[in-house]
């Protein structure tokens, strides 16, 4: 590890010692809505680390192509070899960061008190559509802004760093240097790169101390859990259009769309088993059991899919819409089962 790493091992390691504060509940359930919320943070923590590494990167990438003054070309003759590991360290960097929010996008989405960051940093569309619309504007190096650009983490930075999007790409470059340039070996936008990952940085920050704010609580629990886990189906659709099983360009290229899945779902399933099962248990052991029983099926539907995607599977069109419908179906009973739950418990879920 260099020295860099280290000091952000180090600082990583002083922050995911922190104490939770404003934790409502007593007894199991209170430990189990601390857990959640330390789990939460610490990935929170993590993101906001990964994407200053981000940032940093792109400022170098930046600082190159301002270097021969905005000439792509001129650039790529001069320091071809730094620029390619440049990118490539970019890549890296993305995935890193995208794999800590994913890792909790299935809670933060899911309480109201965060759930626009979701939208910010992952899911929401740009101003030109008509619903769950990022709201924030994208301020770049040379002094554009960018009204309502659409998600940073799939909407922005995913298909410029791969050149999934012809208006990012400066320049075809034989990244690899074997001879050839093939679809993705590019030269990106870096104004728009490193506008877009100053943006990251400065969301992640906003969303650790608006989630280090959260008390957690019986109804963000509950709405998180139910509001969440039925939008798997929606997933698999992503997984489905994507070029890993349609072979089109589009977004979700740097990854499959599972991967993510798993990530959300695991999170969904969090914060049942801590924050819910106790309180549902108390009251109904065999409803409980049928839940937790539940998110198991699913989790496992999802994983196997994953798993034999990575041993060398190639999917079809109509297999991928029958495991996605598979997958709704359980997500559609899990979901029946915690709305009975909480009318047990009295509980109100939150729009």
């Amino acid at each position: 590890m260099d020295t860099k790493g280290l000091v952000v091992a180090v600082a990583l390691g002083s922050l995911l010692v922190m104490p939770v504060a404003g934790v409502a509940a007593d007894g199991a359930e209170g430990r189990g809505l601390a857990n959640v919320k330390q789990f939460t943070l610490d990935h929170s923590r993590r993101l906001v680390a990964q994407a200053e590494l981000l940032e940093a990167g792109l400022a170098d990438y930046h600082g190159v192509i301002a270097a021969h003054g905005g000439d792509y070309a001129a650039a790529w003759d001069a320091d071809g070899a730094r620029l390619a590991e440049q990118v490539g360290a970019i890549r890296a960097l993305w995935l890193e960061a995208s794999n800590h929010y994913e890792t909790i996008e299935g809670i933060v989405a899911g309480i109201p008190e965060t759930a626009r960051y979701d939208l910010i940093l992952d899911a929401g569309n740009p101003g030109t559509d008509s619903e769950d619309v990022a709201e924030y504007d994208l301020s770049l190096p040379d002094g554009t802004v960018l009204k309502r650009p659409g998600n940073l983490f799939h909407g922005i930075t995913e298909p410029l760093f791969w050149g999934m999007e012809e208006t990012g790409i400066k320049l075809p470059a034989d990244l690899d240097g074997d001879g050839t340039v093939t679809r993705g070996e590019m030269l990106f936008d870096a104004n728009l790169g490193l506008g877009a990952a100053r943006a990251l940085t400065f969301w992640a920050k906003a969303l650790e101390a608006d989630m280090a704010a959260w008390k957690p609580n019986r109804e963000d629990a509950f709405t998180s859990v139910v509001v969440m886990t039925p939008t798997v189906g929606d997933y698999f659709g992503e997984w489905k259009e994507s070029q890993f099983i349609s072979g089109e360009i589009g977004a979700f290229v740097a990854r499959s769309r599972l991967s993510d899945v798993q990530g959300i779902m695991s999170g969904c399933r969090r914060m049942y088993t801590e924050a819910l099962s106790p309180v549902v248990a108390a009251g109904d052991a065999d409803l409980d059991s049928r839940i937790k029983a539940g998110f198991e099926e699913l989790l496992a539907l999802v994983e196997d899919t994953h798993a034999r995607e990575a041993a060398g599977t190639s999917f079809g069109a109509e297999e991928a819409d029958a495991l996605g419908n598979e997958a709704q179906d359980i997500a559609d009973r899990i979901v029946a089962l915690v709305l009975q739950a909480a009318a047990k418990a009295e509980v109100e879920i939150r729009g």
